[in-house]
């Protein structure tokens, strides 16, 4: 299956990339601010993934994410953890390769997991900078409750992602901290009251 031209999940979009073939490969415009779904994008990174790595489950709390992939194939499960989401509880996995020029939205609360079926890039953009302080919240890529299934049953993962915990945990997680973030944006940027 290759990727999907919408995703059943809330805010979740996939957003068509033209790419530009000739002899020599690709050049792909990944990303314009104008586009539709876009955001202003303040961090981009790139991960260089051989085949058989497993990324995540994670979540973010703070910042959205834009991704791209520029070369490869990788399998991409979501799952839509915020109770406030029209689609919470609701989960899509598909296999997504370059050949479909297409970006992905991920915003805040959706879980995600990418499994790298071949040497891939990943490059995605964030509305928001990384802070290691928030970038703890996932769990096991293979919790049934999270409902991602991959091909085998031994991929490549790093300490963190190894030792999360269950997806009822990464839950809890989330909105603990997702209340933390919002409490320090409170502090940091309060909202001034302009009188007419």
């Amino acid at each position: 299956m290759s990727a999907p031209l919408t995703i059943p999940i809330n805010d979740c979009t996939v957003v068509p990339i033209t790419p530009n073939r000739d002899a020599r490969g690709c050049l792909y415009e990944i990303f314009r601010e104008s586009w539709p779904h876009a955001f202003r994008a303040v961090q981009w990174n790139a991960c260089v993934s051989r085949s058989g790595v497993v990324r995540g489950v994670h979540v973010h709390v703070d910042y959205d994410e834009f991704y791209t992939l520029p070369r490869g194939r990788v399998l991409l499960g979501l799952h839509d953890i915020r109770r406030s989401s029209p689609s919470f509880g609701q989960a899509v996995q598909f296999e997504w390769s370059h050949e479909d020029a297409c970006a992905i939205v991920v915003p805040q609360g959706v879980a995600h997991v990418v499994y790298f079926c071949e040497d891939s890039v990943l490059a995605f953009g964030l509305s928001g900078f990384w802070r290691a302080e928030y970038d703890v919240v996932g769990c096991e890529w293979d919790d049934p409750e999270f409902g991602f299934d991959l091909p085998f049953k031994s991929p490549i993962r790093s300490v963190r992602d190894a030792s999360s915990g269950s997806y009822r945990s990464m839950i809890q997680e989330f909105e603990e901290m997702t209340r933390r973030w919002h409490a320090e944006q409170r502090r940091t940027h309060p909202v001034v009251n302009v009188g007419t």
